[in-house]
């Protein structure tokens, strides 16, 4: 077959391509796998006693806020990162915004606390619970944004699974927080920020690992 004939074989399939498949799967299997890891927090840990009445106080709103807003962000990143040429590593800075208004908010809380009730304020009664539990559970989400990240086309895929990390512990956030029984915003600021920031080490570390073309 001559170049030429071959040209005019491509250009005869002029069928749109769906570029917007990634995307669409992206926010398809962050919801499967949100209710996935909701679903394992009620079977093994169950729901707090209070839950009916807590899901409304500020302390289990800014839980699932913080988790929600970097998982959101966190997925925007992650499915313009499995599209060459989008460069979404200069707006990954966005993802500490929530943190940061939470370790705000947790700071004026300590400033207006006496000295001698920070330690009850930032340990809380279930500290290592949170740090073993969030990353556990963001394993689901991780998996399920892992087997997506190989139907894509990562550039940078230490970026890729970052991004992949922070949304999986943003998930796993809002899933455990139907659970966490320690309210005080220090508590969340701390804990919940170092396992969310440990998730993103892990996906930063282990997709340039495993992905491979």
């Amino acid at each position: 077959m001559q170049t030429d004939d071959l040209i005019a074989l491509m250009a005869a399939d002029d069928r749109p391509v769906d570029t917007g498949w990634l995307r669409r799967a992206t926010w398809l299997c962050a919801l499967a796998a949100l209710m996935l890891a909701a679903l394992l927090v009620l079977i093994t840990l169950g729901a707090r006693p209070d839950f009916a009445h807590a899901w409304l106080t500020r302390p289990v709103i800014a839980k699932m806020l913080l988790g929600a807003s970097v998982a959101s962000i966190a997925l925007v990143l992650f499915q313009r990162s499995l599209r060459p040429g989008l460069q979404p590593g200069k707006r990954l800075p966005l993802v500490a915004l929530p943190i940061l208004l939470v370790v705000g908010w947790a700071a004026f809380t300590l400033a207006q606390s006496p000295a001698e009730q920070w330690s009850t304020l930032i340990f809380g009664r279930y500290w290592r619970a949170c740090l073993i539990a969030v990353p556990l559970y963001a394993l689901i989400p991780f998996a399920i944004l892992f087997a997506l990240a190989r139907r894509g086309a990562p550039v940078d895929s230490r970026l890729t699974g970052a991004c992949a990390g922070l949304a999986s512990a943003g998930l796993a956030t809002v899933a455990y927080s139907l659970h966490c029984p320690d309210d005080a915003v220090p508590f969340l600021a701390t804990w919940y920020t170092i396992a969310i920031a440990a998730i993103a080490g892990l996906g930063a570390l282990v997709f340039p690992r495993l992905l491979r073309w």
